[in-house]
């Protein structure tokens, strides 16, 4: 490189094209022409098979049904259960007995509606049956919880109290993702 002259409007450098090389790559060299494929008849004869052979799929992956799997325990009908005794326990106070028995009704009725898609669900894939109990005690033990907790603690210590367990809960869900 060649110093530059000092003239009155900064450093000029000279016209001509600079060397090659420098700072500018040098060109890409031509790739090869790539082999062409020889294809070598394959015997007729009966040979041991090919290691790859055994591992073959049979059936393509994407045609194959996944089997449906049973939940695991009933912790859905344990959460759904929580949920109603904070809510209508929580508002226990600040509503009519009436609306009381119309919200246990409508847990009931969908206890019900979890319970027989449940049974569905069991008939159609050919599962053992599983226990029956779990769904009548959650239906009568959520009201009868409800009615026992604003009887001796009131709605304010239930909504407290609901306030605590899901505070907890979600400490909980946290810790294990």
């Amino acid at each position: 490189m060649s110093d530059p002259r000092q003239e009155p409007g900064g450093p000029q450098y000279r016209d001509e094209p600079e060397a090659v090389g420098g700072y500018e790559p040098p060109a890409p060299e031509p790739l090869p022409p790539p082999p062409r494929p020889t294809v070598e008849p394959v015997p007729d004869e009966d040979g041991p098979p090919v290691a790859a052979e055994r591992f073959r799929r049979t059936t393509p992956a994407r045609r194959k049904v996944i089997p449906a799997r049973r939940g695991g325990g009933h912790w859905r009908l344990l959460a759904g259960t929580l949920t109603y005794v904070m809510v209508v326990g929580g508002m226990a106070d600040y509503v009519d007995p009436g609306t009381r028995a119309v919200a246990h009704l409508v847990f009931w009725v969908l206890i019900g509606a979890a319970f027989l898609i449940s049974t569905e669900r069991e008939r159609r894939h050919d599962w053992p049956a599983a226990p029956r109990w779990p769904w009548p005690a959650a239906a009568l033990g959520g009201a009868l919880a409800v009615e026992v907790l604003v009887l001796l603690v009131g709605s304010p210590a239930i909504i407290v109290g609901s306030l605590i367990l899901l505070g907890l809960g979600l400490f909980v869900l946290m810790l294990f993702g």
